[in-house]
């Protein structure tokens, strides 16, 4: 450094600057120790904390400005994305109504709603 810091004066004697540096030594240990007890409390708390339920049916839509339906899926299909949950009802009419839209070939919500293959 070129020159006294104006924030923290520091002792010039390298005895007291040596006893300081334990000193904060310790207390960056004490302060290491108490953020792993932290870390873990909050681990702890993480993994009580109840998963929530899927939703019961999925409606994925397309990427852009028209974001439009594309495809249906029950709330657990690994396939769905880019999209929200949805009632039945919804998917209802989504099926029976939109063009271009289709019911997943993979977690079948057509048939769990009773519809015929579109």
């Amino acid at each position: 450094m070129s020159g006294p810091d104006p924030l923290l004066p520091l002792p010039p004697a390298l005895d007291q600057l040596l006893v300081i540096r334990r000193w904060l030594e310790l207390t960056l240990a004490r302060v290491d120790e108490r953020i792993t007890v932290v870390r873990a409390a909050d681990a702890e708390k993480a993994r009580r904390r109840p998963v929530p339920e899927p939703p019961q049916w999925w409606i994925e839509y397309g990427i852009g400005v028209g974001r439009a339906p594309e495809r249906v899926h029950t709330g657990d299909c690994p396939m769905s994305s880019r999209g929200r949950p949805a009632t039945a009802q919804n998917v209802r009419e989504i099926l029976l109504t939109a063009s271009g839209v289709m019911a997943c070939p993979l977690c079948r919500p057509d048939s769990e709603l009773g519809l015929l293959d579109s």
